[in-house]
């Protein structure tokens, strides 16, 4: 039975790339994550995959914004301030890669710890109050949630390449 092609519409694109990322998602959880299982070095070509996507419910947010902190470059922000550091600057080098070593050695763990540090937190929220509330705000894009998703694999191929 042939069945005739669907127009790909916006909401079609975002219930088939949640949907997918669900489902990929919930086999993580229960197989462990696929980069890791499968073979290294392998190269697959023409592969057909015939599958069937359930979207129980799809509910589609409208478009936000938020603080650009993520945005900011890191590495070039601070080149910008240790450069404008003038004589202090082989001090400056010194001390971010001492505070670097010591945050990474915090780990995940690493903001409440130092927070925990005289004067880290007051230092913390006056640059969030002084510097980054006054940046421009970064758009973000409308939040797109499914629920109930299962995704079945109905058949597997190789196409001639």
């Amino acid at each position: 039975m042939h069945v005739a092609p669907v127009e790909l519409t916006p909401e079609l694109a975002l219930a088939i790339e949640r949907g997918v990322e669900e489902a990929l998602k919930a086999y993580a959880k229960t197989q462990g994550d696929p980069r890791d299982l499968a073979a290294p070095d392998q190269k697959v070509e023409g592969l057909v995959i015939n599958l069937t996507l359930e979207v129980g419910e799809m509910s589609i947010g409208h478009d936000t914004d938020k603080t650009p902190t993520t945005s900011i470059p890191m590495l070039p922000t601070l080149a910008l301030l240790v450069k404008r550091m003038g004589a202090t600057r082989e001090a400056a080098l010194t001390m971010l890669k001492e505070v670097m070593t010591e945050a990474l050695s915090l780990g995940k763990d690493a903001s409440a710890m130092l927070l925990l540090e005289s004067g880290v937190a007051e230092t913390e929220k006056a640059i969030k109050d002084e510097v980054i509330a006054t940046l421009p705000r970064s758009p973000v894009k409308k939040t797109v949630k499914v629920k109930d998703t299962t995704l079945t694999i109905t058949g597997v191929a190789s196409r001639a390449v």
